[in-house]
C-alpha cells in the first residue's frame, strides 16, 4: 500500500511539474508570438511606404492592436478607386498574415479622420468585401 502510495505521489508531481512547464511554455510562447505579429506588421508598413514612397496614395498606415490596418488615404485618391485599392491591400496581407480574418478601415485625411470604409477579408471563405461608411 505505501508503494503505491509512492507512485501515485510521484505520478501526481509529475503531472504537477508538467503542468506549471506547459504554462510556462505557453507564456514564453506568447510574447515571442506577439513580437513575431509586431514584426510582420513592421515589414507590411514598410512595404506599403517603399510601393508609395511620395505619398501619392497613402499619407498614413498604422496597425491597431486587433491587427486592424487603418489606411488614411491621399485626398487626391478618387472614392471609386477605394474599393480595389482595398482589394489590393487584403491580397497583400493575406499573404503576411495566412489563415487570419483581416480588416482595413480607409480614412479621409481630416482632423480627426473620417472614415470612408472597411474592408474585411474572411480567412476560412476567402471572401472579401468592402462597406462604404457613406453611401
Amino acid at each position: 500500500m505505501f508503494w503505491a502510495m509512492q507512485i501515485s505521489s510521484a505520478k501526481l508531481v509529475a503531472g504537477l511539474i508538467a503542468g506549471i512547464l506547459a504554462v510556462a511554455c505557453c507564456d514564453a510562447q506568447q510574447p515571442a508570438d506577439a513580437e513575431n505579429m509586431r514584426q510582420r506588421q513592421l515589414d507590411f508598413l514598410n512595404q506599403i511606404r517603399s510601393s508609395d514612397p511620395q505619398h501619392e496614395v497613402i499619407d498614413r498606415a498604422v496597425f491597431n492592436e486587433r491587427n486592424e490596418l487603418g489606411l488614411i488615404v491621399d485626398r487626391t485618391v478618387d472614392m471609386e478607386k477605394i474599393p480595389p485599392l482595398m482589394r489590393t491591400f487584403l491580397t497583400k496581407m493575406a499573404l503576411q498574415f495566412p489563415n487570419q480574418d483581416l480588416t482595413i478601415v480607409a480614412y479621409a485625411p481630416s482632423d480627426p479622420p473620417l472614415k470612408l470604409g472597411t474592408a474585411r477579408f474572411d480567412a476560412r471563405t476567402g471572401d472579401m468585401a468592402y462597406s462604404p461608411e457613406h453611401q
